[in-house]
């Protein structure tokens, strides 16, 4: 028996903070960083929250332990009716393990987690999934439980209008990767596949116009939909080794993820068309939304080169040289990286089953 799950009520709209109304004048736990902190719509936040919120700012990109423990700290103190997240990936990721050490120490919020995603990119506000970096091992370390899965997510287009343009990129492109990894993942499904074949439209359709015209509310709605959709097709039938390998470079090196899942995707759509026809035909659908007349092998090239064409319009660079990443570095770390990557848990519902060389190999392109 299979089950597909869809726990995260969703409000979406230019008047979706509206939603925040619920909570006012209740102790709230709000997560954000230091940025997001000084925004009009964080304000607008706050407002509609009323005079009961402590705010915990200290969450950077790629999200650590100790940034954890000092959060879950505040957590404790405040003692929370809800926790709001506003933010990107990292902080949305950060406050839903917060939450998580919370409820293990039996003192989580009742109301659970309200998430407000201000870049379309991870998807986490409907998620089960956050990922936290261990500053000991420097490796990305995923988190799964149904106790990180926030019960109200906001989608509102004005939170991601000031978003700047490579962030915008990074984070489009990240959308992209989950969409086109659940899609091809081993337990895809009906359900999966729609949210997943939308996403991709939308991103093909609004995400260069976003990265150009960043108050473009069209657009970004779309976008804040695409990365919604994606995840609800990934945390219910996985990812694959781009987000395998991706994870194992951010543990290493300081590169927004989406970054890096643009340089890894299209040869990691190589890689398994050329070892799946299974995943070489659900490439060549892909295909077909963007180029109806493609077929077989020459779709999943034409699916390669659309990939990468965005990649370059976006002003991505294709290659980890042109990040600060040296040759001889990635050399050097390159059996910690496989071997991280092995581990992690997107490596289990990839299409093909990968050997150390294959990733090594697909380290060695990107180079």
């Amino acid at each position: 028996m299979r089950e597909f799950r869809l726990a995260t009520r969703v409000r979406l709209g230019a008047e979706a903070l509206e939603a925040l109304d619920e909570f006012r004048g209740r102790p709230v736990f709000l997560v954000t960083d230091d940025f997001l902190a000084t925004t009009g719509v964080y304000r607008k936040v706050v407002d509609r929250l009323g005079e009961r919120v402590t705010t915990f700012t200290g969450v950077k990109p790629n999200p650590s332990t100790s940034e954890i423990g000092a959060g879950v700290s505040v957590y404790l103190q405040s003692g929370p009716d809800v926790v709001v997240a506003y933010g990107g990936g990292s902080v949305m990721d950060a406050a839903k393990v917060m939450h998580k050490a919370a409820l293990d120490a039996g003192f989580g919020a009742p109301e659970g987690i309200v998430a407000i995603p201000t870049t379309s990119g991870s998807g986490s506000e409907v998620t089960s999934f956050a990922v936290v970096t261990d500053e000991q091992t420097h490796t990305k370390v995923p988190i799964a439980s149904s106790e990180l899965v926030a019960g109200l997510a906001i989608l509102d287009p004005e939170a991601v209008v000031g978003v700047p343009p490579h962030i915008t990129a990074d984070s489009g492109m990240d959308v992209l990767t989950h969409a086109t990894e659940a899609y091809v993942a081993l337990e895809a499904c009906d359900f999966s596949d729609a949210l997943a074949e939308k996403a991709v439209e939308l991103v093909f359709g609004n995400l260069e116009r976003c990265y150009t015209h960043g108050d473009d509310l069209e657009a970004r709605s779309h976008m804040h939909n695409a990365s919604c959709m994606a995840a609800m097709a990934f945390d219910n039938v996985g990812l694959g080794i781009v987000h395998s390998l991706a994870h194992a470079l951010g543990g290493h090196y300081p590169i927004a993820h989406g970054r890096l899942n643009a340089l890894l995707l299209p040869h990691v759509i190589e890689f398994n068309a050329a070892r799946s026809d299974r995943a070489a035909e659900r490439y060549a659908r892909l295909s077909r939304l963007l180029h109806p007349s493609a077929r077989g092998r020459a779709a999943v090239t034409s699916l390669i080169g659309a990939v990468e064409r965005l990649r370059s319009r976006l002003g991505i660079p294709s290659r980890l040289s042109d990040l600060k990443v040296a040759s001889e570095v990635l050399r050097r770390d390159e059996d910690d990286l496989v071997a991280a990557a092995l581990a992690d848990g997107c490596t289990t519902t990839t299409p093909v089953a990968p050997s150390p060389d294959d990733l090594k190999g697909i380290l060695r392109r990107i180079a």
